[in-house]
C-alpha cells in the first residue's frame, strides 16, 4: 500500500522499469534536494511538485496526501535513530566476516560487466575543440511543446580524419525533459577543419530547465575522446 512519496518512488520505477536517476532527471531539481523533497524535509516549489507528481504517476492531492505520509514517516525514523544505529554496527560487522569471498565474486563480476561497456577509442594524435554554440546559447528560454535545433561548432584539432563518427545523446530519453534523436552523423571532417553539428530537439510539455549531454562515438557507442567533457545543451522550457 502506497502511503509515502517513497512508496510512490519505488512504484513508478517497477510500473515504468526505470532507474531513480531519470525520474530526478524529470523533475528538475537536484539529487539531494529530490530526496528531501520525497522523504519530506522541503516542501517542493509548485513547478517542482508538478513535475514530480507526473513522473510519480500522482495528482496534486495524492502528492499532498503522501507528503504528509513521509512527513510523519521521517519523525518515526528520527525517534527510532539509536536502534537503525545498533543494527547498522551489527550489520557491518557481518559484513566483515565475508569480505574475502565477496571481493573474489566482484572481481569476476566486474570482469564480466566491462566486456558489455561501451569501449573507449583513444589516439593521441586525435583530438577535438569546441568553438562554439551557433545557435541556441545555453540559458535560451524556449515554449512547452517547440520544435528548435541547436548547432555546435568544433574543431578537428589533432592529426586523423573524422569518419564515420557520430555525436550520441548520453542524457536518457524522457517526455518531461527535452527529447532528440539518440545520434547525429558528424560529417567528414579533416585536421584543422572546423565542422557544424546540428540536433533537431523538442521542449517537454511541462516548463522547467532542461539539459543534454553528448558524447563522440561510433556507430556501436563506442567512445572517442573519453577523458574530454563532451558537448551539451541547457535551455530554459517556459510555460508561453
Amino acid at each position: 500500500m502506497t502511503k509515502t512519496l517513497s512508496d510512490a518512488l519505488k512504484a513508478a520505477k517497477k510500473e515504468r522499469n526505470v532507474l531513480s536517476k531519470l525520474i530526478i532527471w524529470e523533475s528538475g531539481v537536484s539529487k539531494s534536494q529530490f530526496y528531501r523533497i520525497i522523504k519530506g524535509e522541503e516542501a517542493p516549489s509548485p513547478e517542482s511538485k508538478e513535475r514530480i507528481s507526473k513522473s510519480l504517476g500522482l495528482d496534486s492531492e495524492q502528492f499532498d496526501l503522501l507528503f504528509n505520509g513521509s512527513k510523519v514517516q521521517q519523525k518515526t525514523s528520527d525517534a527510532n535513530f539509536n536502534l537503525k544505529v545498533i543494527w547498522a554496527i551489527f550489520t557491518l560487522t557481518l559484513c566483515a566476516l565475508i569480505i574475502c569471498v565477496t571481493l573474489i565474486l566482484v572481481n569476476s563480476s566486474n570482469k564480466r560487466q566491462y566486456s558489455n561497456t561501451p569501449k573507449s577509442i583513444s589516439n593521441q594524435d586525435d583530438d577535438t575543440l569546441f568553438i562554439k554554440d551557433v545557435t541556441i546559447p545555453d540559458g535560451t528560454s524556449i515554449p512547452i511543446n517547440t520544435t528548435y535545433k541547436k548547432t555546435w561548432r568544433v574543431k578537428n584539432s589533432g592529426n586523423i580524419i573524422w569518419k564515420d563518427r557520430y555525436l550520441t545523446r548520453v542524457t536518457p530519453a524522457s517526455s518531461l525533459i527535452c527529447m532528440s534523436p539518440k545520434q547525429v552523423p558528424i560529417p567528414e571532417t579533416h585536421p584543422g577543419e572546423t565542422v557544424d553539428i546540428s540536433v533537431t530537439f523538442k521542449t517537454p510539455y511541462v516548463p522547467g530547465s532542461c539539459r543534454t549531454d553528448w558524447k563522440t562515438t561510433d556507430k556501436d557507442g563506442n567512445l572517442y575522446f573519453p577523458d574530454i567533457h563532451g558537448l551539451y545543451s541547457i535551455v530554459l522550457v517556459t510555460s508561453k
